[in-house]
């Protein structure tokens, strides 16, 4: 009685479904009736992007070009307090063992 049922499901779904050699033939027709317009428009817009770039980076000011100390850059990221734990400086230092380091009344 179950088989039956979803045997009768299955005939139902097989019966809406489009064949598999027209689901292909329809793909590879969308895909060669794209238009190249579209690829072109975005690696001319690429293009101009690059220039901009080398053009703004290699621009001199009176003479002089401009550029950036990466060593007094300092940036800080507005997450940055996550990583600050409570009681993080114990995880920065190095426990001393032996007789100073360890008292063997609170073991």
């Amino acid at each position: 009685m179950i088989e039956q049922a979803f045997e009768a499901l299955r005939r139902e779904d097989a019966a809406g479904t489009p064949p598999f050699a027209a689901t292909i033939a329809a793909a590879r027709a969308r895909r060669t009736a794209r238009p190249r317009r579209r690829a072109l428009g975005l690696a001319a817009a690429v293009i101009v992007v690059v220039a901009v770039v080398v053009i703004s980076l290699r621009r001199e000011r009176d003479g002089v070009r401009l550029e950036i100390d990466l060593a007094t850059v300092r940036w800080q990221a507005p997450t940055d307090f996550l990583l600050n734990l409570p009681g993080d400086e114990l995880l920065r230092s190095v426990p001393q063992l032996g007789p100073r380091g360890l008292d063997r009344r609170t073991l």
